[in-house]
């Protein structure tokens, strides 16, 4: 069930980044989606792991892009 839910989350934010130029911060993410940080971070790991978004940082954010 958790798995499934990730995967949902994972659409979503790749929906979301899409829209958005492929780019995001982690926290603009949360609040347009109203997920918890718990459920973002996940689906996240599952891109990352997956090695479809880069990570970085600027100033106190950490942003995210997709790599198509």
């Amino acid at each position: 069930m958790i798995k499934m839910k990730i995967g949902a989350n994972a659409g979503k934010i790749w929906q979301f980044l899409d829209q958005n130029n492929g780019e995001s911060s982690i926290s603009d993410i949360k609040n347009a989606l109203t997920m918890s940080g718990t459920e973002v971070r996940m689906a996240l790991g599952w891109f990352a792991r997956e090695n479809k978004i880069f990570f970085f940082e600027e100033g106190d954010e950490l942003w995210v892009v997709l790599l198509y």
